[in-house]
């Protein structure tokens, strides 16, 4: 069964927002400009907070204290994305910052790539086709969690990141509301893990 981010689901309750088409994810990524809103300067003190902690879970708190600021908590359930890659800017930033080997990095994006997809579409509707589009979506996971191990990634900062990335994606109380519509139509669905394998990185 599919589990939901408690923190969550405690303090947001929602609203809905009309579907939109997607990108696919296959864009190459851009470092934000200078003066971008969701840059995130890498000082070298920074770099040395980063290097010292021990897992990429832990990074990712560090940016958020840090940069909090940048959170993207604007009406817009997709927000920003200004390369069209998928990713919310403000998330993109957060994971361009880590301290981690570019596969791994790739595999983080490729997981904020997936919690965000379901935001591009209304789930609101109890419908066969929301049913079956909202099944593929989920069966994304599967291999985000294999290139995730692929990469080197140990389970639990595997499953930290994804819980990280999943709080930071549904923000706002629309986006909640938007991933709980998304959720429910998963009722009872089962899914097959993936071996760890090359081929499930995008």
């Amino acid at each position: 069964m599919r589990y939901i981010a408690l923190a969550i689901l405690l303090t947001l309750v929602g609203c809905k927002e009309d579907s939109k088409p997607i990108a696919d994810g296959s864009s190459p990524i851009e470092t934000p400009a200078p003066g971008d809103s969701t840059r995130i300067e890498k000082t070298p003190a920074l770099t040395a907070e980063l290097q010292s902690k021990e897992t990429i879970d832990e990074q990712l708190g560090l940016l958020y204290e840090k940069y909090e600021h940048l959170i993207d908590r604007s009406d817009s359930v997709a927000g920003k994305d200004e390369n069209g890659d998928g990713i919310r800017d403000d998330i993109e930033a957060f994971l361009n910052a880590l301290e981690v080997r570019e596969p791994v990095r790739n595999a983080l994006k490729q997981n904020a790539r997936y919690s965000q997809k379901n935001l591009y579409y209304d789930f609101s509707q109890d419908t066969h086709a929301n049913r079956k589009k909202a099944y593929e979506i989920s069966e994304e996971y599967n291999k985000v969690l294999a290139c995730k191990g692929f990469v080197g990634i140990p389970v639990d900062d595997s499953i930290d990141t994804s819980r990280t990335i999943r709080a930071l994606t549904y923000n706002t109380k629309k986006r909640t509301m938007a991933y709980l519509e998304y959720n429910h139509l998963l009722d009872g669905s089962t899914s097959i893990m993936l071996d760890d394998k090359e081929e499930y990185c995008e």
